[in-house]
Protein backbone atom coordinates (compact mmCIF):
# COMPACT_ATOMS: atom_id res chain seq x y z
CA UNK A 1 0.00 0.00 0.00
CA UNK A 2 3.01 2.29 -0.22
CA UNK A 3 5.43 3.51 -2.83
CA UNK A 4 8.20 4.28 -0.38
CA UNK A 5 10.03 2.88 2.59
CA UNK A 6 9.39 0.05 5.04
CA UNK A 7 10.48 -0.77 8.57
CA UNK A 8 11.62 -4.34 7.98
CA UNK A 9 14.59 -6.05 6.36
CA UNK A 10 13.68 -9.65 5.77
CA UNK A 11 16.84 -11.42 4.68
CA UNK A 12 20.08 -11.84 6.55
CA UNK A 13 22.02 -10.88 3.45
CA UNK A 14 20.24 -7.57 3.26
CA UNK A 15 20.74 -6.94 6.98
CA UNK A 16 24.43 -7.63 6.54
CA UNK A 17 24.63 -5.19 3.63
CA UNK A 18 22.92 -2.52 5.69
CA UNK A 19 25.29 -3.01 8.60
CA UNK A 20 28.29 -2.47 6.35
CA UNK A 21 26.72 0.48 4.54
CA UNK A 22 25.72 2.24 7.73
CA UNK A 23 29.24 2.49 9.16
CA UNK A 24 30.59 6.02 9.39
CA UNK A 25 27.42 7.44 7.87
CA UNK A 26 27.62 11.23 7.76
CA UNK A 27 24.66 13.37 8.76
CA UNK A 28 22.58 15.05 6.03
CA UNK A 29 23.02 18.79 5.54
CA UNK A 30 19.48 20.12 5.82
CA UNK A 31 18.45 23.54 4.53
CA UNK A 32 15.27 25.62 4.40
CA UNK A 33 13.90 28.09 1.88
CA UNK A 34 10.54 29.66 1.11
CA UNK A 35 8.87 28.28 -2.02
CA UNK A 36 5.81 29.86 -3.63
CA UNK A 37 3.72 27.83 -6.08
CA UNK A 38 0.09 27.36 -7.28
CA UNK A 39 -2.23 24.91 -5.53
CA UNK A 40 -4.72 22.84 -7.48
CA UNK A 41 -7.43 25.45 -6.89
CA UNK A 42 -5.26 28.05 -8.61
CA UNK A 43 -4.45 29.95 -5.43
CA UNK A 44 -0.83 30.55 -4.52
CA UNK A 45 0.68 29.06 -1.39
CA UNK A 46 4.06 29.81 0.17
CA UNK A 47 5.68 27.21 2.40
CA UNK A 48 9.07 26.66 3.96
CA UNK A 49 10.73 23.85 2.05
CA UNK A 50 13.04 21.59 4.03
CA UNK A 51 15.57 19.79 1.85
CA UNK A 52 18.99 18.19 1.90
CA UNK A 53 21.85 19.86 0.03
CA UNK A 54 25.26 18.27 0.48
CA UNK A 55 27.25 20.99 -1.30
CA UNK A 56 25.11 24.12 -1.32
CA UNK A 57 27.88 26.16 -2.99
CA UNK A 58 27.70 23.82 -5.99
CA UNK A 59 29.90 21.16 -7.54
CA UNK A 60 31.89 21.10 -10.76
CA UNK A 61 31.39 17.32 -10.89
CA UNK A 62 27.59 17.57 -11.12
CA UNK A 63 24.34 17.64 -9.16
CA UNK A 64 21.90 14.85 -8.36
CA UNK A 65 18.33 15.84 -7.41
CA UNK A 66 16.41 13.07 -5.63
CA UNK A 67 12.65 12.42 -5.39
CA UNK A 68 11.35 10.22 -2.56
CA UNK A 69 8.51 7.72 -2.50
CA UNK A 70 5.32 7.69 -0.46
CA UNK A 71 5.92 7.85 2.44
CA UNK A 72 9.51 8.99 2.20
CA UNK A 73 12.07 11.75 2.60
CA UNK A 74 15.61 12.78 1.69
CA UNK A 75 16.77 10.21 4.27
CA UNK A 76 15.78 7.38 1.92
CA UNK A 77 18.85 8.15 -0.21
CA UNK A 78 21.47 8.33 2.53
CA UNK A 79 23.41 5.30 1.28
CA UNK A 80 23.58 6.72 -2.25
CA UNK A 81 24.36 10.22 -0.99
CA UNK A 82 27.24 8.84 1.06
CA UNK A 83 28.77 7.45 -2.13
CA UNK A 84 28.16 10.67 -4.03
CA UNK A 85 29.83 12.69 -1.27
CA UNK A 86 33.06 10.78 -1.83
CA UNK A 87 32.82 11.57 -5.55
CA UNK A 88 32.30 15.29 -4.96
CA UNK A 89 28.79 15.14 -6.44
CA UNK A 90 26.25 17.59 -5.04
CA UNK A 91 23.13 15.84 -3.70
CA UNK A 92 19.80 17.63 -3.28
CA UNK A 93 16.99 15.67 -1.64
CA UNK A 94 13.53 17.15 -2.19
CA UNK A 95 10.93 16.66 0.55
CA UNK A 96 7.35 16.90 -0.64
CA UNK A 97 4.92 18.80 1.62
CA UNK A 98 3.06 16.73 4.18
CA UNK A 99 5.69 14.04 4.81
CA UNK A 100 7.05 15.32 8.16
CA UNK A 101 10.01 17.24 6.74
CA UNK A 102 8.29 19.97 4.72
CA UNK A 103 4.93 20.94 6.25
CA UNK A 104 1.71 20.34 4.34
CA UNK A 105 -0.87 23.03 3.61
CA UNK A 106 -4.62 23.50 3.43
CA UNK A 107 -6.32 21.94 0.42
CA UNK A 108 -3.38 19.75 -0.52
CA UNK A 109 -4.31 17.02 -3.03
CA UNK A 110 -1.10 14.95 -3.31
CA UNK A 111 -1.43 14.40 -7.04
CA UNK A 112 1.39 14.52 -9.60
CA UNK A 113 0.45 17.92 -11.00
CA UNK A 114 0.55 19.42 -7.52
CA UNK A 115 3.88 17.73 -6.78
CA UNK A 116 5.17 19.10 -10.06
CA UNK A 117 4.07 22.65 -9.27
CA UNK A 118 6.09 22.42 -6.08
CA UNK A 119 9.08 20.79 -7.82
CA UNK A 120 9.17 23.37 -10.60
CA UNK A 121 9.05 26.30 -8.20
CA UNK A 122 11.69 24.73 -5.96
CA UNK A 123 14.13 24.08 -8.82
CA UNK A 124 13.54 27.45 -10.46
CA UNK A 125 14.30 29.17 -7.18
CA UNK A 126 17.42 27.04 -6.73
CA UNK A 127 18.73 28.07 -10.19
CA UNK A 128 20.81 24.96 -10.83
CA UNK A 129 23.64 25.16 -13.33
CA UNK A 130 25.98 22.57 -14.79
CA UNK A 131 25.40 18.84 -15.11
CA UNK A 132 22.20 17.49 -13.52
CA UNK A 133 20.80 14.00 -12.98
CA UNK A 134 17.30 13.40 -11.60
CA UNK A 135 17.14 10.31 -9.39
CA UNK A 136 14.09 8.72 -7.76
CA UNK A 137 12.71 5.80 -5.84
CA UNK A 138 9.25 4.23 -6.18
CA UNK A 139 6.39 6.75 -6.32
CA UNK A 140 8.93 9.52 -6.80
CA UNK A 141 9.89 8.10 -10.21
CA UNK A 142 6.80 9.62 -11.80
CA UNK A 143 7.78 13.15 -10.80
CA UNK A 144 11.44 12.58 -11.62
CA UNK A 145 10.39 11.53 -15.13
CA UNK A 146 8.14 14.56 -15.49
CA UNK A 147 10.91 16.85 -14.24
CA UNK A 148 13.44 15.35 -16.65
CA UNK A 149 11.19 16.42 -19.55
CA UNK A 150 10.79 19.96 -18.16
CA UNK A 151 14.28 20.91 -16.96
CA UNK A 152 17.56 20.24 -18.78
CA UNK A 153 18.59 16.77 -17.63
CA UNK A 154 21.78 14.88 -18.43
CA UNK A 155 20.46 11.74 -16.78
CA UNK A 156 17.44 10.04 -15.22
CA UNK A 157 17.85 7.21 -12.69
CA UNK A 158 14.77 5.33 -11.49
CA UNK A 159 14.83 2.68 -8.77
CA UNK A 160 11.80 0.42 -8.31
CA UNK A 161 9.48 2.50 -10.52
CA UNK A 162 5.74 1.88 -10.32
CA UNK A 163 4.90 1.14 -13.96
CA UNK A 164 1.99 2.15 -16.16
CA UNK A 165 -0.96 0.22 -14.71
CA UNK A 166 -2.55 -0.69 -11.38
CA UNK A 167 -0.41 -3.15 -9.43
CA UNK A 168 -0.81 -5.42 -6.42
CA UNK A 169 -0.13 -2.93 -3.62
CA UNK A 170 -3.02 -0.66 -4.65
CA UNK A 171 -5.41 -3.21 -6.14
CA UNK A 172 -8.33 -2.71 -5.94
CA UNK A 173 -7.98 1.07 -5.86
CA UNK A 174 -11.56 1.37 -4.59
CA UNK A 175 -10.45 -0.19 -1.30
CA UNK A 176 -7.97 2.63 -0.66
CA UNK A 177 -10.54 5.21 -1.71
CA UNK A 178 -12.99 3.81 0.85
CA UNK A 179 -10.34 4.12 3.58
CA UNK A 180 -9.82 7.76 2.65
CA UNK A 181 -13.61 8.30 2.64
CA UNK A 182 -13.96 6.87 6.15
CA UNK A 183 -10.99 8.92 7.32
CA UNK A 184 -12.67 12.11 6.10
CA UNK A 185 -15.88 11.26 7.99
CA UNK A 186 -14.24 10.69 11.37
CA UNK A 187 -13.04 13.29 13.89
CA UNK A 188 -9.39 13.94 13.08
CA UNK A 189 -7.96 12.43 16.27
CA UNK A 190 -9.86 9.18 15.64
CA UNK A 191 -9.07 9.17 11.93
CA UNK A 192 -5.35 9.72 12.55
CA UNK A 193 -5.24 6.92 15.12
CA UNK A 194 -7.00 4.56 12.70
CA UNK A 195 -4.75 5.24 9.72
CA UNK A 196 -1.59 5.21 11.85
CA UNK A 197 -2.45 1.77 13.27
CA UNK A 198 -3.29 0.49 9.81
CA UNK A 199 0.06 1.55 8.37
CA UNK A 200 1.98 0.06 11.28
CA UNK A 201 0.07 -3.20 10.97
CA UNK A 202 1.65 -3.52 7.52
CA UNK A 203 5.11 -2.82 8.97
CA UNK A 204 5.33 0.60 7.34
CA UNK A 205 7.25 3.53 8.79
CA UNK A 206 5.15 6.61 9.43
CA UNK A 207 5.55 9.06 12.30
CA UNK A 208 1.85 9.76 12.80
CA UNK A 209 -1.59 9.62 11.23
CA UNK A 210 -1.01 12.83 9.30
CA UNK A 211 1.90 11.32 7.40
CA UNK A 212 -0.02 8.08 6.87
CA UNK A 213 -3.08 9.73 5.29
CA UNK A 214 -0.89 11.92 3.09
CA UNK A 215 0.97 8.83 1.91
CA UNK A 216 -2.33 7.10 1.17
CA UNK A 217 -3.65 10.09 -0.77
CA UNK A 218 -0.43 10.27 -2.76
CA UNK A 219 -0.77 6.61 -3.69
CA UNK A 220 -4.43 6.91 -4.68
CA UNK A 221 -3.61 9.87 -6.95
CA UNK A 222 -0.52 8.49 -8.63
CA UNK A 223 -0.43 9.04 -12.38
CA UNK A 224 0.05 5.55 -13.76
CA UNK A 225 -2.27 6.10 -16.71
CA UNK A 226 -0.83 9.53 -17.54
CA UNK A 227 2.87 8.62 -17.51
CA UNK A 228 3.32 7.32 -21.07
CA UNK A 229 3.40 10.76 -22.78
CA UNK A 230 6.32 11.76 -20.56
CA UNK A 231 8.21 8.58 -21.49
CA UNK A 232 7.60 9.36 -25.15
CA UNK A 233 8.88 12.89 -24.66
CA UNK A 234 11.96 11.58 -22.86
CA UNK A 235 12.78 9.38 -25.86
CA UNK A 236 13.23 12.51 -27.98
CA UNK A 237 15.80 13.92 -25.58
CA UNK A 238 19.49 13.16 -25.22
CA UNK A 239 19.01 12.06 -21.61
CA UNK A 240 20.89 9.02 -20.35
CA UNK A 241 18.50 6.67 -18.54
CA UNK A 242 18.96 3.93 -15.96
CA UNK A 243 16.18 1.74 -14.50
CA UNK A 244 16.66 -0.90 -11.82
CA UNK A 245 13.86 -3.08 -10.41
CA UNK A 246 13.35 -6.25 -8.41
CA UNK A 247 11.62 -9.63 -8.36
CA UNK A 248 10.68 -9.60 -4.67
CA UNK A 249 9.09 -6.18 -4.80
CA UNK A 250 6.13 -5.97 -2.41
CA UNK A 251 4.74 -2.99 -4.32
CA UNK A 252 4.90 -3.76 -8.05
CA UNK A 253 4.88 -7.02 -9.98
CA UNK A 254 7.95 -7.49 -12.15
CA UNK A 255 5.85 -8.12 -15.26
CA UNK A 256 4.37 -4.61 -14.98
CA UNK A 257 7.84 -3.06 -15.12
CA UNK A 258 8.89 -5.35 -17.97
CA UNK A 259 5.82 -4.09 -19.85
CA UNK A 260 6.76 -0.46 -19.26
CA UNK A 261 10.35 -1.10 -20.41
CA UNK A 262 9.00 -1.64 -23.93
CA UNK A 263 8.29 2.10 -24.03
CA UNK A 264 11.90 3.01 -23.25
CA UNK A 265 13.95 2.73 -26.42
CA UNK A 266 17.64 1.93 -26.75
CA UNK A 267 18.14 0.56 -23.24
CA UNK A 268 20.27 -2.58 -22.94
CA UNK A 269 18.71 -4.99 -20.44
CA UNK A 270 20.48 -7.15 -17.82
CA UNK A 271 18.95 -9.95 -15.72
CA UNK A 272 20.43 -11.25 -12.45
CA UNK A 273 19.29 -13.65 -9.78
CA UNK A 274 21.04 -12.07 -6.80
CA UNK A 275 24.62 -10.81 -7.05
CA UNK A 276 25.85 -8.61 -9.88
CA UNK A 277 29.44 -9.66 -10.73
CA UNK A 278 31.96 -6.81 -10.83
CA UNK A 279 32.70 -7.61 -14.49
CA UNK A 280 29.03 -7.14 -15.25
CA UNK A 281 28.98 -3.77 -13.50
CA UNK A 282 31.56 -2.69 -16.09
CA UNK A 283 29.33 -4.07 -18.85
CA UNK A 284 26.33 -2.14 -17.52
CA UNK A 285 28.31 1.09 -17.39
CA UNK A 286 29.73 0.54 -20.86
CA UNK A 287 26.26 0.53 -22.42
CA UNK A 288 26.04 4.27 -21.75
CA UNK A 289 28.91 4.84 -24.20
CA UNK A 290 26.89 3.86 -27.26
CA UNK A 291 23.27 3.59 -26.11
CA UNK A 292 20.75 5.66 -24.21
CA UNK A 293 21.32 3.59 -21.11
CA UNK A 294 20.48 0.35 -19.32
CA UNK A 295 17.84 -1.47 -17.31
CA UNK A 296 18.67 -4.02 -14.62
CA UNK A 297 16.42 -6.65 -13.04
CA UNK A 298 17.56 -8.47 -9.88
CA UNK A 299 15.21 -11.32 -9.06
CA UNK A 300 16.04 -11.68 -5.36
CA UNK A 301 16.13 -7.95 -4.57
CA UNK A 302 13.26 -6.18 -2.80
CA UNK A 303 11.56 -2.81 -3.28
CA UNK A 304 14.42 -1.02 -1.54
CA UNK A 305 17.21 -0.95 -4.10
CA UNK A 306 17.86 2.66 -3.07
CA UNK A 307 19.70 0.96 -0.19
CA UNK A 308 20.68 -2.44 -1.59
CA UNK A 309 22.14 -1.12 -4.87
CA UNK A 310 23.58 2.20 -3.71
CA UNK A 311 27.03 1.29 -5.07
CA UNK A 312 25.75 0.55 -8.56
CA UNK A 313 23.54 3.64 -8.67
CA UNK A 314 26.47 5.85 -7.63
CA UNK A 315 28.65 4.30 -10.34
CA UNK A 316 25.96 4.99 -12.94
CA UNK A 317 25.81 8.63 -11.83
CA UNK A 318 29.60 8.88 -12.10
CA UNK A 319 29.52 7.32 -15.57
CA UNK A 320 26.87 9.69 -16.91
CA UNK A 321 28.72 12.74 -15.62
CA UNK A 322 32.00 11.50 -17.13
CA UNK A 323 30.34 11.14 -20.54
CA UNK A 324 29.13 14.75 -20.37
CA UNK A 325 32.70 15.85 -19.57
CA UNK A 326 34.01 14.02 -22.63
CA UNK A 327 31.23 15.46 -24.81
CA UNK A 328 31.99 19.00 -23.64
CA UNK A 329 35.67 18.61 -24.55
CA UNK A 330 34.91 17.58 -28.13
Amino acid sequence: MIFGRTALLKTTGQIRNFAVASTEMSEPKVHKRLVKFPKMDGKTVEIQAVYEDSFSSGSSVGTVVAFHGSPGSHKDFKFIRQKLDSMGVRFIGINYPGFKQTDGYSGQQHCNKEHQNYTNAFLEDLSLTGKVIFLAHSRGCENALMTATTFPADGLVMMNPVGLRIHKSIRPLSRLERIEYVYNLLPKFLADAMIYRMYHSFGLKVQDGEEAINALRSVIRCGLDTTLPFIQKLQKQDTKTFIIFAGRDIIVEEEIIFESLKEYKDLEHFNYNNDIPSDDVSKILKTFDSRKGASVFVKMDTHYQNKLRADLVAEVVKKIFSLIDVKNKL
